[in-house]
């Protein structure tokens, strides 16, 4: 099987900013984190990103403009931080 499977080539990735306008529509669907709620928290935070953002999540990777706080501990919450939707 070939690595570029999972690698897609540079032209093919897709990369994302997530500005303090997308974050604000994100930390209204997220009730809290894997810190905080590690029984419940089970969704990667870049799915969410996926579906605010509408992307093909096997292309696209997201940078924060700055981290996204929980709003249950205040955590950060970074890319692949696990989370529950509100």
């Amino acid at each position: 099987m070939s690595g570029d499977f999972f690698d897609p080539a540079p032209e093919q990735q897709n990369v994302v900013l997530i500005d303090a306008a997308t974050r604000r529509k994100e930390g209204e669907i997220i009730d809290s984190c894997e810190y905080c709620n590690p029984d419940h928290a089970e969704i990667p935070f870049d799915w969410i990103l996926d579906r605010v953002t509408g992307s093909d999540s096997t292309v696209t990777d997201y940078i924060l403009e700055e981290p996204l706080k929980c709003p249950q501990c205040r955590r950060e919450i970074l890319e692949k931080t696990l989370v529950e939707p509100a």
